[in-house]
């Protein structure tokens, strides 16, 4: 009857050290694959492709100039890959992603302020999306 305990012991122990190990593993797998994933959604963000869709839109909404074009796109440009940059905090520190989103989207504003005329501003006000739900390239570009 002892021969039995003591085997049924060891088995449980060895059993119970076996799972314990691979709990570790399938943490080490969830870990990587998560900066895997963050890490390809910043690679996959496409700076050019979406600042071909917002001045698709923002050129003939404001009906910019030849002149404020490059100047404009220029903006664009940066601002996306201002958001490149800070893609990957996205999941691993919201608020801070938030956080600097916000100043991004203000600077923004500032910035094509200093481009465009009032009247076209004023045109831009609309166009701005007011949240990430909105399904708009300014909104890929803001949010």
């Amino acid at each position: 009857m002892k021969k039995k305990l003591i085997i049924t012991a060891l088995l449980f122990g060895t059993f119970t050290f076996a799972n314990a190990q691979s709990m570790g593993d399938i943490t080490k797998a969830t870990s990587s694959a998560t900066k895997t994933a963050t890490a390809a959604t910043a690679s996959t963000f496409d700076v050019t492709s979406i600042a071909n869709q917002v001045m698709g839109v923002l050129s003939p909404k404001l009906k910019l100039t030849d002149a404020q074009k490059p100047a404009v796109n220029s903006l664009v440009n940066e601002i996306l890959k201002k958001k490149k940059s800070v893609l990957p905090t996205k999941k691993t520190d919201p608020a801070g992603y938030a956080s600097k989103m916000t100043a991004t989207r203000e600077s923004f504003t500032t910035k094509i302020k200093k481009l465009i005329t009032p009247a076209q501003f004023t045109a831009l006000t609309p166009l701005l999306p007011k949240s990430a739900q909105s399904l708009t390239p300014l909104a890929q570009m803001l949010f």
